[in-house]
């Protein structure tokens, strides 16, 4: 691996210097992506969707994506080529600097032409290992057909808990395992599986700083035991084992948490301790997974949303990674209730989601959309280009 660390490589928990950030949300829907053809193509007959038919307003077109302008993205998934098309030229970016992925699902890391070559990947080893596994051609040109372009990137192993300075920008970003539902299998899990194609994998770990080793491999939910198949058949009685994904805390600035659904208290400490001289430290903008209104077994629903938001306590939280249960507008509303505004004329799923949000402190909150622009100044203000 390159240097992508400073030779004095920060605390996990430091503050660093104030820089202005804009981030940009290419995408903000579900793996799934929204408008749903289904929903699109249904018949007459059929109760519309609201939500999908809605995508005629830009605000509630939602492809899978987000990204973190200078030019830093967050995943390249199957729909990352088409976002970009309609919104680098908007915003007038014209080259990516590197890409962050936070794990191994396709809607995050197929990468392959969507983006230009050389450039600086940042991944997990076990993220790395489904890369090198499923696109051995992608790390190893050795393996590649003969076919095609093959694309050429600089890959990165990031360490949990441990700040990066990506691709030397002076941007430190600090990756944090979550948990993003679970696996059932007897054996090693895909990702830790070996590759039996590939040439010795590209990267190599980076000299790690002076901090004290972390129990991050500690399984934050003891699973039961549960039979897949009959015992007897030889299908054996698998585990359930978490399933890991990385959030990152960027410059002591922005948490950005999509796709989570249980957060460990360690890495609750990366948040709650960005320095210990500045005890009034306040994120400016927390971005929380809200996949519809109630739970799924690897997204947030509403109240778990909300609850997230409120224990962060940002300046402004945005929600990310929407299904079609729920349109943008009514999203708002429900921001607007939870910041304390008196909502009227609700509609049924308003109150619906309403109810099932737990009292508590009054905090800004707003679905994200394609296209919406944020910035954090250097003297902390957020703003926007929709919201107040």
């Amino acid at each position: 691996m390159s240097g992508s660390y400073p030779s004095e490589s920060p605390s996990p928990f430091s503050v660093q210097p104030a820089a202005g950030i804009e981030f940009i949300f290419l995408g903000t829907g579900t793996s799934g992506s929204l408008p749903n053809v289904s929903c699109l193509t249904a018949p007459e007959s059929d109760t519309p969707c609201k939500t999908c038919l809605s995508t005629l307003n830009p605000k509630a077109r939602r492809i899978y994506e987000g990204t973190l302008p200078q030019t830093i993205v967050i995943d390249v998934g199957k729909n990352f080529q088409a976002a970009a098309v309609e919104w680098f030229p908007k915003y007038g970016l014209r080259r990516i600097d590197a890409v962050l992925i936070t794990h191994a699902h396709a809607d995050g890391w197929t990468l392959r032409g969507a983006i230009q070559q050389f450039i600086d990947v940042y991944v997990s080893r076990a993220t790395f290992a489904e890369v090198e596994r499923a696109f051995p051609y992608m790390v190893a040109r050795e393996c590649a057909s003969g076919g095609g372009d093959i694309p050429e990137f600089k890959w990165h192993i990031f360490e949990d808990k441990v700040p990066i300075d990506v691709a030397g920008s002076g941007i430190f970003i600090t990756p944090f395992e979550v948990q993003h539902g679970r696996l059932q299998a007897a054996g090693a899990t895909p990702a830790f599986a070996p590759t039996p194609v590939t040439a010795p994998s590209t990267p190599t770990p980076p000299s790690r700083p002076n901090v004290k080793p972390t129990s991050s491999s500690l399984a934050p939910i003891v699973s039961p035991r549960r039979p897949l198949a009959d015992a007897k058949l030889g299908q054996g009685v698998p585990e359930l084992h978490p399933y890991f994904c990385h959030a990152f805390k960027i410059q002591d600035s922005v948490v950005y948490l999509a796709d989570v659904s249980w957060i460990s208290e360690e890495s609750w400490a990366v948040l709650n301790q960005p320095s210990t001289n500045i005890p009034s430290h306040q994120y400016a903008v927390a971005i929380v997974d809200c996949l519809r209104p109630h739970a799924h077994i690897s997204h947030y629903g509403i109240r778990e949303a909300v609850n997230i938001a409120r224990r962060i306590n940002a300046q402004r939280t945005y929600l990310i990674g929407f299904g079609h249960e729920v349109s943008h507008d009514e999203y708002v509303t429900i921001g607007e209730y939870v910041g304390g505004k008196v909502v009227d004329n609700l509609t049924a799923k308003e109150k619906y989601c309403i109810d099932l949000v737990d009292e508590g402190e009054n905090i800004w909150l707003r679905p994200s959309h394609d296209g919406l622009r944020f910035e954090v100044t250097t003297e902390g203000v957020v703003r926007d280009n929709e919201y107040e």
